[in-house]
């Protein structure tokens, strides 16, 4: 009995010690339920279906006017004009794709480690076909308005620390 008694502060101490302690799941379940909540709160202001998942970074939105996909498995809509080149070697990190009124159209977020004027360069060649509505160079960033018959492309470049973001939203007329 009195060993019993002197075992009982220790099982008492080491089962708060392991309720003290946040374990590897509660915490994961507790993140997930997190994300639902915020999923849940963005369906409702956005009326379209939304999934979240923390651990691989990233958030898609599908609603009846379009998809939206953020962070690291953002890909390309397959729908992306072929006629518009998207950077080689660079990394999507947002996707848009939407219709309004029967018109298409896309925007892109990619990031390279090309510097700022070999992506300009590769967009100046790359649409050589389209006329220069506009275009700016503000040292770190650049933006030049292509247009075609088909499409309105706007092309946003700018240097970063380490790596080179680019913008790219095209248009269908």
């Amino acid at each position: 009995m009195m060993a019993a008694m002197k075992a009982l502060p220790v099982v008492t101490l080491v089962l708060a010690a392991a309720l003290a302690l946040p374990s590897v799941g509660c915490k994961r379940l507790a993140e997930r339920a997190a994300e639902k909540a915020e999923e849940k709160a963005l369906e409702k202001s956005t009326g379209g279906q939304v999934s979240i998942n923390g651990q691989k970074g990233t958030m898609t939105i599908v609603t009846d006017a379009g998809e939206m996909m953020v962070g690291n498995t953002a890909k390309i809509p397959e729908d992306f004009p072929k006629s518009i080149p998207v950077y080689a070697g660079a990394t999507p990190k947002m996707s848009v794709k939407s219709a309004n009124n029967g018109k298409e159209a896309w925007s892109l977020s990619l990031e390279t480690t090309d510097s700022k004027d070999k992506v300009v360069a590769f967009y100046k060649s790359s649409l050589s076909g389209f006329t220069v509505a506009s275009a700016m160079d503000m040292g770190t960033s650049s933006m030049t308005v292509y247009q075609s018959p088909k499409y309105d492309v706007t092309v946003m470049v700018s240097a970063e620390s380490k790596t080179t973001g680019i913008s790219l939203n095209v248009a269908s007329k």
